[in-house]
């Protein structure tokens, strides 16, 4: 009833004896700790928790709680700690073994999160958010085809898990299985169609296969949803700079900067299209600005342009620039 007042310190303080009494009381934990979270008091329940181990350091829920407490506040390391010791009292308790999986994968530590998530399907059977996570711990791996085989599982168990759908198109890519990407892009564009990251993947994977006008629909759809997203105006113009329509390239960069007008790498991709058009006077202008804003993101620019001759008057502003930064 505090809660639901609004008045969360005392809701805590009920809630805190409710788990003095029983610290298996599964809402009372969860319920405190969404209150703590909300006032700026996580590190309270890792105190409370830590006291109540403190009196009985084989409760292995106590421990699990822990480690969802230090989870909460981003100390993997510890969180990782507080469920090990949570999976060594109780190696049949799922959900430690499981969020143990999810703190190793935030850690990097990629083996043993597939150990942990495993063992989590060992006990438990097996679940869409359980083959998602397999799925993204083998891609983060680099191995994309078995990352691709658990999101497969995982689409299977929830035919509306639009992430699925994506992350496999995502694995298909890296694969350059490219239509086979742009079918599992329809899918999970069919189930969220205002994912603007969504559009603009499904548009770089028609463009792939030759769907030219689907691609540039679905760039335009990206924009639409989220027109302060630097790298969709960088992909989008890119397709006209490849095609020789520096113009059209151009336009679409001044758009993004009407959106984003400080934005380092559209005003160094301006001055690459502006150079590629022969508009010299007007590209080292807007150099200039880029140089200003981020001096190390130069690189990015060199590399559209092989020619020695246009390498070297961009090497002339480029160094006056780092002479006045020294």
């Amino acid at each position: 009833i505090y809660e639901i007042q609004g008045e969360l310190d005392w809701a805590i303080e009920y809630y805190k004896k409710a788990i003095e009494n029983n610290v298996f009381h599964e809402n009372a934990l969860y319920d405190m700790a969404f209150c703590l979270d909300l006032t700026g008091r996580s590190q309270e329940s890792i105190k409370l928790y830590e006291k109540f181990i403190d009196n009985d350091p084989y409760s292995y829920f106590a421990w699990y709680n822990l480690g969802i407490s230090y989870s909460k506040i981003n100390d993997i390391e510890k969180a990782i700690e507080a469920f090990e010791y949570s999976v060594l009292i109780d190696d049949q308790f799922s959900s430690a073994h499981f969020n143990l999986g999810n703190a190793y994968l935030q850690a990097g530590n990629y083996s043993q999160s597939l150990d942990s998530f495993k063992s989590t399907l060992d006990i438990e059977g097996a679940s869409p958010e359980l083959y998602f996570l397999i799925g993204t711990t083998y891609q983060a791996m680099e191995e994309f085809d078995l990352g691709l085989k658990y999101y497969q599982k995982s689409t299977k168990l929830d035919t509306l898990n639009d992430e699925g759908w994506y992350f496999g198109a995502i694995c298909l890519t890296k694969l350059e299985r490219w239509f086979e990407a742009v079918h599992f892009f329809n899918k999970a564009l069919k189930i969220n169609t205002e994912n603007p990251i969504y559009w603009r993947a499904m548009a770089e994977a028609d463009y792939k296969v030759g769907n030219l006008i689907s691609s540039l629909d679905a760039y335009e759809e990206s924009i639409m949803l989220k027109p302060d997203e630097a790298q969709t105006w960088l992909d989008w113009s890119y397709i006209y700079y490849e095609q020789g329509d520096y113009s059209k390239a151009t336009d679409l960069i001044t758009r993004g900067l009407n959106e984003i007008p400080d934005d380092p790498d559209l005003l160094y991709r301006l001055t690459a299209y502006m150079i590629a058009n022969t508009k010299f006077k007007e590209a080292f202008n807007y150099l200039e600005n880029a140089l200003i804003l981020d001096f190390e993101k130069h690189e990015s620019l060199l590399e559209f342009f092989p020619d020695l001759d246009i390498q070297k008057a961009l090497f002339k502003i480029i160094d006056r620039y780092r002479n006045d930064l020294k």
